[in-house]
């Protein structure tokens, strides 16, 4: 679902190469919130299921990507602590993932997220707490 906080997320998001190489992306995005998709492949198992630093990638993705829908382009963020629950084992499965901005401050904010198949089974749930920045600190 394309609109204002989309498009400019994504026009960040797919300048990230991390992203690119884990084949994480944007599928729909909203004031505060976002959806994502991080496909499977066999390069992510260590040997018979996803390892989980591939998913705690696509919940950090995500929690950032729903602050930036607020903040961006004005301020820049970074993840100041997360949280990571594993509740299911991933096999060959792709993964989807919703992050909600929960809380605004004016320095922190704070997120929750989650990592599901595609028919909705749980697989993770994370909290972030993201640091909002000022741009003219990074870019020139």
């Amino acid at each position: 679902m394309a609109n204002e906080h989309f498009e400019k997320v994504k026009a960040i998001s797919d300048q990230i190469p991390y992203l690119k190489h884990l084949g994480i992306e944007m599928l729909e995005a909203g004031e505060g919130w976002v959806k994502m998709k991080m496909s499977f492949r066999p390069e992510f198992l260590q040997p018979f299921v996803v390892h989980g630093g591939a998913i705690y990638s696509l919940a950090d993705a995500a929690a950032a990507h729903a602050l930036m829908t607020i903040v961006a382009p004005k301020e820049m963020l970074t993840t100041v602590e997360q949280r990571i629950n594993f509740l299911k084992a991933v096999k060959a499965q792709d993964l989807y993932c919703e992050a909600n901005v929960v809380h605004l401050g004016k320095t922190l904010a704070y997120a929750e997220v989650s990592v599901t198949f595609d028919d909705g089974t749980l697989v993770a749930k994370s909290t972030a707490t993201l640091m909002r920045l000022d741009r003219a600190r990074f870019v020139g």
